[in-house]
């Protein structure tokens, strides 16, 4: 064989390895993440953690496009786009979700929640969960709710001003997110409820737009609006819920085999999503403190003061909805606390 002919073989050969190379790493279905969350918040990693499994455990057939801060647009806009078909997966918070279904904004009802342990049993309440989704799914015809998790914690109040009782709180431009639940509740106290869009937070703060904020502390410390917010009260008034969508069509799209792979894939951001902000909260509390931050733990005589706001919100809710979801959701509540007691029942004293 002469030299061109070698040359030629091998050029051949290096040519087809490109080709079966390029055409092992093409991947057969494309799904984007997009959400609000900056890239040093939980969620974000969350979100990766899924990416990093579907990709690999699909074999590269599934390739996973993350965007997380906004980037894709508000949660309005990330749910339009899963219902429309054109963003395969999103999240949102109860409110960011309550103009596409009302009904979801009774898991934001202050006070409803006790502790994390709760929490935790409430988010895995399967009896919760599908009747949620198939609630959704008829409500938008493509949404379809894959899980609840934690997201960054218990929600407490920010202020410029020190804050121990609601009193401190009255006339305060408080930012809530586009949830009528969550600006009943900041009226019911005498705040000044003013929603507005997660990304547009921080300017807000800066210009006087608002003035204080209902989050988590994680989310005021990942994002710096502790550099206009210095004053927490811990009353713990509902928990940041996580709730995850995807479009159903793309997901009924897939080969049965791929389908697993993603419901596998939710399963470890679940675990995820449910582990690590309580694991970064002590980081998070002392950054907060070292910036001047100053976090109050209300006594049981200061947190009474907030607990007023609670019943306008079930009032206005059972108006505009009815009782349904509100006593879906404290049958699970019960449903956990019970759980709970007979847990802590075969622990203490045997």
């Amino acid at each position: 064989m002469s030299v061109t002919t070698k040359l030629g073989s091998l050029a051949a050969g290096f040519c087809s390895a490109i080709a079966i190379a390029s055409s092992a790493g093409a991947a057969d279905y494309t799904m984007k993440i997009a959400h609000v969350s900056a890239t040093t918040q939980p969620l974000s990693t969350c979100a990766e953690v899924m990416k990093s499994y579907v990709e690999r455990y699909s074999g590269g057939r599934i390739e996973v496009q993350h965007y997380p801060a906004g980037q894709l647009g508000t949660f309005r806009e990330n749910v339009e786009a899963v219902q429309l078909g054109t963003l395969e997966m999103t999240l949102t918070s109860g409110g960011g979700i309550a103009n596409f279904f009302g009904p979801i904004q009774a898991f934001d009802i202050p006070y409803l929640f006790a502790d994390d342990q709760v929490m935790d049993k409430v988010m895995a309440d399967r009896e919760l969960t599908e009747r949620l989704r198939a609630d959704v799914l008829e409500a938008t015809g493509s949404v379809r709710l894959m899980g609840m998790t934690g997201g960054v914690g218990w929600r407490d109040f920010f202020a410029n001003v020190p804050v121990k009782t609601a009193a401190d709180l009255e006339g305060v431009k408080m930012r809530t997110v586009e949830s009528p639940v969550a600006m009943e509740f900041a009226s019911a106290l005498g705040m000044n409820p003013t929603p507005v869009p997660w990304p547009e937070l921080y300017t807000s703060l800066a210009t006087g737009v608002v003035n204080g904020t209902k989050n988590a502390l994680s989310d005021v410390v990942d994002t710096s609006l502790n550099d206009y917010v210095k004053y927490a009260v811990a009353d713990h008034h509902t928990h940041n819920l996580i709730f995850w969508w995807m479009s159903d069509p793309w997901l009924k799209s897939l080969p049965e085999d791929l389908q697993v792979v993603v419901a596998d894939g939710f399963h470890e951001l679940g675990k995820t999503c449910n582990g690590l902000p309580g694991a970064l909260y002590l980081e998070k509390y002392e950054k907060f403190v070292e910036s001047g931050g100053e976090v109050h733990i209300p006594t049981e005589e200061e947190k009474a003061t907030f607990l007023p706001g609670q019943q306008p919100v079930i009032d206005w809710f059972v108006d505009k909805y009815g009782s349904e979801y509100y006593d879906l959701v404290q049958a699970a509540v019960t449903r956990a606390e019970d759980e709970i007691a007979a847990e802590r029942g075969s622990f203490v004293g045997n």
